[in-house]
Parts: C-alpha cells; sequence; structure tokens
C-alpha cells in the first residue's frame, strides 16, 4: 500500500512539473557608454521588483482573446522637472525590437526629458505619481508573433 501512495504522488508531482511553464529570467543592464544604459526586464523577475516595476501593463501574445497580439512596455522614471532619473526599462515579450533599443541608446540619465521621449516614443499609455514627486511613464509598444497566430 506504501509504495501505490508513493508512486501515486510521484508521478503527480512529475506530471505538475512537466505542466509547468519554465521561468527563464533574462533581465539585464545594456551598458551604452561608461555611464549609461538601460534594462532588457522579464515581468515579474527579481531585478524588475528590485528596480521598482512590480507589474508593467504588458500582454502576452499567448492570449487566447488575441493570439499573435501583444504588448511590449518601455518604462521611464522622471523627477518634478521631467528630467530621465534611472536608466529605462524596457519589458520585451519575445526578443527586444531593435527598433526600441536604438531609440533607447539615445536617451540619457539625468539630461534626457520627457518631451524627449514623447518624441521618440509617443503619448504615454500609463502615469503614475511617485511618492516623491516624479512620474512613472510607461509606453506601450504593440507587436504581433504570428507562430501564436490560431489557425481555425
Amino acid at each position: 500500500m506504501n509504495f501505490l501512495r508513493t508512486l501515486c504522488l510521484t508521478s503527480l508531482a512529475l506530471l505538475l512539473a512537466a505542466c509547468a511553464e519554465p521561468f527563464r529570467d533574462y533581465s539585464r543592464y545594456v551598458p551604452v557608454g561608461p555611464k549609461n544604459g538601460f534594462y532588457i526586464l522579464k515581468k515579474g523577475s527579481p531585478l524588475a521588483l528590485r528596480l521598482g516595476y512590480a507589474y508593467p501593463p504588458t500582454s502576452d501574445s499567448g492570449d487566447i482573446w488575441h493570439p499573435g497580439s501583444g504588448v511590449d512596455v518601455v518604462a521611464f522614471r522622471f523627477n518634478r522637472a521631467g528630467v530621465l532619473v534611472a536608466p529605462p526599462a524596457y519589458f520585451a515579450q519575445l526578443n527586444p525590437d531593435p527598433t526600441v533599443t536604438d531609440r533607447l541608446v539615445l536617451l540619457r540619465k539625468g539630461i534626457s526629458t520627457w518631451p524627449e521621449v514623447r518624441h521618440l516614443f509617443g503619448i504615454s499609455n500609463w502615469r503614475i505619481k511617485q511618492p516623491d514627486g516624479g512620474l512613472l511613464v510607461y509606453h506601450e509598444i504593440p507587436f504581433y508573433d504570428p507562430l501564436q497566430q490560431d489557425f481555425y
């Protein structure tokens, strides 16, 4: 009886482990020159949480209601004067889009302003007032993944 119970529990554990999606954390800082750069982050990663980006408004291309379509997010932190105070963060669902990273390379912490970011990325989709008076700004970047498209 003990053997049968052990076998059932082991089989159940292996089945659950096989069904679980692995969480591959590719979060990293991408240096651009000696003092500047940007982050490429995975939603919910330890680095994203440490930087204060708990749950940005991304959407997955595997969503059953919008198969193949998703939203990446670029996040910016500004002080009260509208100056970038932290390196930008890019939350990419798939591989980072080179057109987005090319625009992120142009931004400089402590120098770039909100109007410059709006010029590069358009009007922001989310603005969150911070306790220190600054602003956390999210820009949504739609993408399409044909491999996730369902064909009926």
